[in-house]
């Protein structure tokens, strides 16, 4: 059975943080997951910022078997490069102007758990080296200090850059890449996985209503849909939650519409064009282009309640385009077949008047038999 056709995916990793989807790509990274959380290998994160990298190392420490203790985590962007090394290897009184107390590091800390190193492709050349050194005797000295420390520590780093380009710029190491790199986890940005944006959205409502404590809003507009699942989400899963976020404080009634969605910093419509202006002309195009055909694909998908023959019939193409083209947007045929709801979360339906003619019968379906004409 194909990936998209099973059950959402909804595991719970602590206390604020759920890995939700139902993509084949964060199918596959669960199973992956499952197979190397039991063991001790190094496991490298990547992605863009924003797709959740620190989710996944607290899922494969969740399921590890060092789960017992607390998690360790180090952004290495948020540290000064001149106080990194102390930061991960500790340091004794006295070992530098301002050590007024031995410190012990986060190898020191994280002795039998799991250590998380965000954004390491940012580490000094120096720091590389010492890294490569505890990876591979299991033991340090802090700073200033004589005696070796062993730590028994599972290494998962993260990066959203790409480290065999850097290798290649000699800005990272070769064997420290190799070291890092056992297990390797792709995370997919938010927009080549659309089909998880309808229950990361219903997630992220049902949380903010709760942390904000709103009584509503519990409905979403078609349109408002349609234009979160259109939108490529450069900041990904943490823009649309702070985007929900948004929406929830600027919407007064049950139902979030269109008008209460902002990205970046002005409207939909505003931003878009700011963006694309600033685009060389072919790409321009290209990104107007796919964003039309994804919101007129929604919307003639939501008319005919995803029925694929009469959505191509009614846009003049054949049903195998249409086909091609909802796997090129990640859209899923089932999001539309009535009625369509999230968990705990009700789609408002739009209101529109009565067609002047009922749609094209579906090609399954025998229309009623009409009474013979009285003679």
């Amino acid at each position: 059975m194909p990936a998209e056709n099973r059950e959402p995916l909804n595991v719970e990793v602590d206390d604020g943080r759920t890995l939700i989807g139902r993509s084949s790509q964060l199918r596959r990274i669960w199973d992956v997951i499952q197979r190397v959380a039991p063991t001790d290998v190094s496991v490298l994160v990547t992605g863009e910022t924003g797709t959740g990298k620190e989710v996944i190392g607290r899922l494969i420490h969740k399921l590890s078997i060092r789960a017992a203790k607390e998690f360790v985590a180090v952004d290495c962007n948020a540290v000064a490069p001149s106080l990194l090394e102390s930061e991960l290897f500790g340091h004794e009184r006295g070992a530098f102007t301002g050590a007024d107390l031995r410190r012990a590091g986060m190898f020191e800390v994280a002795d039998g758990t799991t250590l998380f190193l965000d954004e390491v492709a940012n580490l000094p050349l120096e720091a590389q080296a010492k890294l490569l050194r505890v990876l591979q005797e299991r033991e340090f000295r802090r700073i200033g200090g004589r005696h070796l420390i062993r730590s028994d520590f599972r290494l998962v780093t993260a990066t959203n850059a790409n480290l065999t380009s850097a290798v290649r710029a000699g800005s990272f190491r070769d064997d420290l890449f190799h070291r890092l790199n056992v297990v390797h986890i792709h995370l997919s940005p938010l927009r080549e996985r659309r089909q998880d944006i309808p229950l990361l959205m219903s997630y992220f409502i049902d949380r903010q209503r709760l942390r904000l404590k709103r009584p509503g809003p519990y409905r979403v507009s078609h349109q408002a849909v349609d234009l979160l699942m259109s939108y490529d989400w450069p900041g990904n899963v943490r823009e649309l939650e702070n985007v929900i976020q948004s929406a929830i404080l600027a919407c007064t009634g049950d139902t979030i519409e269109t008008s209460h969605i902002v990205f970046g910093s002005g409207s939909p419509a505003q931003l878009a064009c700011a963006e694309e202006f600033d685009l060389p002309f072919r790409l321009a195009r290209q990104r107007s282009l796919a964003s039309f055909e994804r919101l007129y694909l929604l919307s003639q998908l939501r008319r005919y309640d995803g029925r694929i023959i009469l959505v191509a019939q009614h846009a003049g193409v054949t049903a195998k385009h249409v086909r091609e083209m909802m796997k090129r947007h990640g859209i899923s045929r089932r999001d539309f077949r009535p009625p369509l709801r999230f968990r705990n979360l009700a789609i408002a339906k739009p209101r529109v008047s009565p067609p002047d003619a009922p749609p094209p019968p579906h090609p399954t379906e025998v229309p009623p038999a009409q009474p013979a004409a009285s003679l």
